[in-house]
């Protein structure tokens, strides 16, 4: 009977599915002499962060709506929309003068970050130009220039960085591409390395709980990505990146466009390796920096080799359907641990983690009428991962099905309604053996969560409001999860905008394959046999207003959030002989306050400063505490310099990492760690299809003393090499060329 439904689930999503894949059209102004085409006006889709900005000749092109469900409007200071009208296929929008604005997006021409100031969720766009103001090579070292999203190291020997926003781990974001789930499961230690930067066209950041019709599990955002197209304009043929750096990392991708025809296409490639063992660092008694290293034995950089390829294909012939699919796979195998040259080590302590993953996700559409559009989404993934951290062993395959149906009504201009329903099957296969009180082989749990969501959208000249509500089953814990939202805005002016948002969300925990780092040790493993979901409450307050100084553009952006926890996985490392996973037994929350400010200070130098402050707090063994090694206030502050011609790009960057709290540390007898200043910067040079670039990364060379404890008995009680806080390794010279083919 289960299979009857859900095969009938699946034929009801092929049989009435999506939207067109490309919108094009003009904006005109209504005047005495006719109609006038309008240049900068901005076009987007309402309930999403897609936008675009007419040419001078008013035309516009604009991608499809992600979510297949989302109405074209119009918005340009001084104007409001009129009347529209579709003539070949194309949107016409006539506008005309009014004082009063009716929304407003600000969107600069050479913004590489944009806040919108239309959509009521919180959100910020990050574009191509950012992403390569840095070497970027994957998902992780994307937000070294964004004050929102956080990067931080995982452990002393993986190489691996991880994320944090609103002072959370990256395992409570939600991360989709093009809004079909991507890290999730037994990714969320080493996917965010498997999404390399060159494939990104843009990263769009939602703070706080996000829209009901994108899932579940956004306890404090979203980062979705969304890849380069092959129906956009200006769609290279032939996109290439390849990169070297100093310690003989080698990384090279590819990106093939097939443009014509009915079917379009995208093949993206990536390959990097990594072969040397280097080893800089020494055992050192404090928490400063050395510059004097003598060598710990381990390898500060690991060995890796990794091969990952995405093949889009999208039929984009017909004005009422759509139809994609997509093929990835990924493999790669990372080696670490002890250096195999030094004949001394007779036992070595080897670290090797192997990953292996294929998915297929598919896109399906209608527009039934101009108000009405239905659409789903749906993936399936396979994903086989074994990793050794000396005695630790842990292997565990992922078989997941997923599928989102959505469809939207407009009802009128002021009101529009979303509605569908989500399927999500897991199926995990575990086993771990090593340091644990629990060692286990092929343990099998399949989480199925079937969900239901409705969400309305009302808005009128200032005031923009989403309320959403989703009802999610959970088979294990045979329970049903109520996930209320609310996303508001309110623009008092042409160039503020007040948001507020508060909503509810859980997640279920995969705990060992999130916290691999933790393996990394001699701790004992202890967690308990009944993990409950996570579930918290998020709520917060955003204002974004838009000024002119000296007649120069910038933005300042205030944010305050608040996540409190219903229930965590809590990961207790208070006792430095064991690591304790449990449900949470008291309190957790997590406080973010954020300022941001983005100012022109001269025509081709851009300016971005930003600094935060999170107050994270956890009980541990009955006690409410400081999360550990997460930093409690972090600066930043970017410039970006480009030549009038735009063939040079200057970019410096420095990241401020305030002091964290270092749990019952053997090698050290302070609290906290010191805090530090790391400092990035790049130059390229331009040619019409030809980039050249060359960059460095923490060029002060600072690293964390101590990256492992008593590296020198790997195999005895004290080893840690979990307690990371700091770079492990030091200066990293880059250089790299893009060249493209229109």
């Amino acid at each position: 009977m289960k299979k009857l439904i859900v095969c009938a689930f699946v034929f009801f999503a092929i049989i009435n599915l999506k939207a067109q894949d490309q919108i094009k059209g003009k904006v005109l102004e209504i005047s005495t002499d006719g109609a006038i085409p309008i240049i900068g006006v901005n076009v987007y889709w309402e309930g999403t962060s897609i936008g675009t900005a007419t040419d001078v000749n008013g035309n516009y092109t604009i991608q499809e709506a992600p979510s297949y469900a989302a109405t074209l409007n119009v918005s340009f200071v001084g104007y409001t929309l009129d009347s529209k009208e579709e003539v070949d296929n194309q949107y016409i929008f006539y506008m005309k003068p009014s004082i009063e604005l009716d929304e407003v997006k600000v969107k600069g021409s050479l913004k590489t970050t944009k806040t919108s100031l239309i959509d009521p969720i919180n959100t910020q766009i990050i574009s191509t130009g950012e992403i390569q103001k840095a070497a970027c090579c994957n998902l992780s070292e994307c937000f070294e220039t964004n004050n929102t999203v956080d990067v931080s190291y995982s452990d002393g020997v993986s190489g691996i960085k991880k994320i944090q926003i609103l002072g959370l781990d990256g395992k409570y974001i939600q991360i989709t591409n093009e809004l079909i789930p991507l890290v999730r499961g037994l990714q969320r230690s080493y996917g965010l390395s498997y999404v390399p930067g060159s494939w990104i066209e843009s990263i769009h950041i939602i703070q706080g709980s996000g829209s009901v019709v994108n899932g579940f599990e956004s306890l404090t955002g979203q980062i979705n990505l969304e890849y380069f197209k092959p129906e956009q304009d200006g769609a290279e043929k032939l996109n290439w990146n390849v990169y070297a750096n100093s310690s003989g990392k080698i990384e090279n991708n590819l990106i093939l466009t097939k443009t014509k025809g009915k079917w379009k296409s995208n093949l993206f490639t990536h390959i990097s390796y990594f072969d040397k063992e280097i080893d800089h660092h020494g055992s050192h008694h404090d928490h400063s920096d050395h510059s004097d290293h003598s060598g710990d034995k381990f390898l500060d950089m690991p060995k890796v080799k990794q091969f990952g390829l995405l093949n889009r294909w999208k039929y984009t012939e017909s004005d009422k359907y759509i139809f994609e699919v997509n093929l990835r796979g990924v493999i790669e195998e990372r080696i670490a641990g002890q250096i195999t040259t030094d004949k001394n080590i007779i036992d070595p302590y080897n670290i090797n983690v192997d990953n292996k993953i294929i998915q297929v996700y598919t896109k399906l559409g209608k527009i039934k009428n101009e108000n009405k559009t239905i659409g789903s989404q749906t993936s399936f993934t396979l994903h086989n991962q074994k990793a050794r951290f000396g005695d630790n062993i842990y292997t565990g395959i992922q078989e997941s099905f997923s599928i989102n149906i959505v469809e939207q009504n407009q009802l009128n201009d002021n009101h529009l309604i979303k509605y569908g329903g989500s399927y999500f099957a897991d199926r995990f296969t575990e086993s771990f053996e090593g340091n644990t009180n629990q060692s286990f082989l092929l343990k099998k749990r399949v989480d199925l969560v079937t969900g239901l969501f409705s969400e309305h959208q009302y808005k009128n000249e200032k005031f923009n409001i989403i309320t959403g509500l989703r009802a999610d089953y959970y088979n294990i814990v045979e329970k049903t999860y109520y996930s209320p939202r609310v996303n508001a805005k309110y623009n008092p002016g042409d160039r503020t905008a007040i948001r507020f948002s508060i909503g509810k969300a859980f997640r279920v925990s995969n705990f060992i394959a999130e916290n691999m780092n933790y393996l990394a040790s001699s701790r004992e493993i202890i967690f308990v046999d009944e993990m409950k979901p996570e579930t918290a409450l998020n709520y917060g307050l955003n204002i974004a207003h838009c000024f002119y100084l000296f007649n120069k553009e910038g933005t300042i952006n205030f944010d305050i959030y608040n996540t409190v926890f219903d229930n965590q996985i809590t990961v207790n490392i208070e006792n430095k002989d064991e690591i304790l996973f449990d449900n949470l037994d008291g309190n957790s929350s997590a406080t973010s306050i954020q300022i941001g400010l983005d100012y022109k200070l001269l025509n081709q130098l851009q300016m971005r400063l930003g600094y935060k402050i999170n107050n994270t707090l956890s009980t541990f063994n009955g006690e409410e505490k400081e999360i550990p090694l997460q930093a409690k206030s972090r600066g930043l502050l970017n410039l970006a310099y480009s030549s009038i011609s735009d063939k040079w790009h200057f970019d410096i960057t420095g990241n401020y990492i305030g002091k964290t709290r270092i749990p019952n540390d053997i090698a050290s007898t302070e609290d906290y760690s010191s805090s530090f200043v790391l400092f990035n910067t790049q130059i390229t040079r331009k040619w019409d299809n030809f980039d050249l670039y060359i960059g460095g990364e923490n060029i002060g060379n600072y690293t964390q003393s101590d990256p492992i404890i008593e590296p020198e008995n790997p195999f005895g009680e004290n080893f840690d090499a979990s307690l990371i806080w700091g770079p492990v390794m030091g200066r990293n010279i880059y250089a790299g060329i893009r060249y493209k083919i229109k």
